[in-house]
């Protein structure tokens, strides 16, 4: 390959990437795991209830085998002439949120979500969510389950239930897993909550606390364990195996390469706010308080809106030096190591940019962008006369915030980078390429320098015989 080959593909995809790309799968399900004949009646009842006459179907990629037969199934039940079925496949964002756009395209009134689903409350159309449901033998769980009475003994026990697992979620269950346990109290969660309990969940109150996932070692599980407050350990027992296993997701490398990536966003002078959702509450007011925030430091931002990223997308915007993904909670996780440049969730923006969290270190991640709003859990006033004058990175020894807006307007470039490295070599800041520095900037317009061209009347009618020929 040459190196102009080499240089191209660097910042496009090739033909075959659509192709090629990684499906977001998980535990393989069959098709009466996802349609049966409860998720039959349930679907024709919602349907028939509210009178929706044109509903579409939303499948993850790897339910696409079975899309089709559903669609068919779905309109024998109800009719062609009692509704339209469409089927939404390569989703906008991501197969978790509902795909409001996509549906806006057909004129739909509604939409049947299949799989794993973030929750994320839709503004603009209603949703029926429809989980698979998945085996499990609950009398092998509890054997498992018997090796962790000792430390649940006077401890309290969270146990959530996975999508695919919640049919289980029920008062015998609860009690089985109070016996084999033994805790101080138990607490069985659907995670994610349904929409109804999602406000009024029990929020566990013992940091002393073990936590028990039913599920696999999936995004959901990251983001659970991630933003629940500290316990003491974490186990997940995966129900296609039926093996038990420990972890501690604070002290994994990813953690620590977050908070490496929110000094970068420290170091920023162009921020690029990625809306990587128009179906989540609240998305406009996190996007005004980011900038908000930026703007406080003196630090430049560009909304960008471009579905589902990728290296080849964001490598485009050469002069943003880091990128904060504004999705929905499964999404925000972002590990981006594959990128050009950086990129951070909104609490990690909220940590860089908000001087109340200065160190401040946090119980637990939120993933959640809800809850850095006011009337959220997590939120802390943003006060720009709080953003320290002396301020240094920790990353490149660049002063920032205040001083380098000082720096910056008496013209001292050079006084920007202080610090020095070991070997009293002085550091520097790669602030990438401005528009300026570009070597091609688009076609030129010449505003004024060219004479206004006449009016002329245009040719009507098809190609292959104009009507004034």
């Amino acid at each position: 390959m040459s190196s102009s080959e080499t240089s191209a593909s660097a910042f496009s995809s090739s033909d075959t990437a659509a192709l090629e790309r990684q499906t977001e799968t998980e535990q393989p399900v069959t098709f009466e795991q996802i349609w049966n004949e409860r998720h039959q009646r349930k679907s024709v009842d919602w349907i028939r209830q509210n009178g929706y006459k044109r509903v579409c179907l939303q499948f993850p990629d790897d339910y696409l085998p079975h899309s089709n037969a559903i669609s068919v199934a779905l309109t024998e039940l109800l009719s062609p002439e009692e509704v339209k079925v469409f089927i939404l496949a390569d989703t906008t964002y991501g197969s978790c949120c509902v795909d409001e756009i996509a549906a806006a395209h057909v004129d739909a009134d509604s939409v049947i979500h299949f799989g794993n689903a973030c929750r994320s409350r839709a503004s603009r159309l209603p949703v029926l969510y429809l989980y698979p449901e998945l085996p499990l033998d609950v009398d092998l769980l509890l054997e498992k389950l018997q090796s962790l009475r000792a430390e649940s003994k006077e401890r309290q026990v969270c146990v959530y239930l996975d999508i695919g697992y919640q049919l289980i979620h029920d008062d015998q269950l609860k009690k089985q897993l109070t016996e084999a346990l033994e805790p101080k109290d138990l607490l069985l969660e659907l995670f994610p909550p349904v929409e109804a309990d999602s406000k009024a969940s029990k929020e566990p109150s013992d940091l002393e606390r073990i936590c028990i996932f039913i599920g696999a070692d999936n995004q959901r599980f990251a983001n659970l364990s991630l933003t629940a407050p500290a316990a003491v350990q974490w186990h997940i027992y995966d129900g296609a195996s039926g093996t038990l296993s420990s972890k501690n997701p604070l002290t994994a490398q990813f953690i620590r390469r977050r908070y490496f990536h929110i000094e970068k966003c420290k170091d920023a002078q162009t921020l690029g706010l990625i809306v990587a959702t128009l179906s989540a509450e609240g998305y406009l007011d996190v996007v005004a308080r980011l900038q908000a925030m930026a703007k406080g430091r003196g630090i430049k931002t560009q909304l960008i809106s471009v579905g589902r990223i990728n290296p080849a997308k964001l490598a485009n915007f050469l002069e943003i030096d880091c990128f904060v993904l504004i999705g929905c909670p499964f999404n925000n996780m972002y590990d981006s190591k594959e990128y050009y440049k950086p990129i951070v969730s909104v609490f990690e923006a909220e940590m860089a940019l908000n001087p109340a969290w200065h160190m401040r270190y946090p119980e637990a991640y939120v993933t959640d962008f809800k809850q850095l709003l006011p009337e959220g859990r997590s939120f802390l006033p943003f006060d720009a006369t709080d953003i320290p004058e002396h301020d240094v990175s920790l990353v490149s020894g660049r002063l920032r915030g205040a001083v380098n807006e000082s720096l910056e307007a008496a013209g001292d470039h050079a006084s920007l980078a202080l610090a020095t490295q070991a070997k009293m070599a002085l550091m520097t800041t790669n602030t990438g390429l401005s528009f300026e520095d570009r070597t091609w900037q688009g076609l030129d317009p010449a505003l004024g320098q060219t004479e206004p061209a006449q009016l002329q009347q245009g040719l009507s009618g098809i190609p292959i015989n104009y009507t004034h020929q």
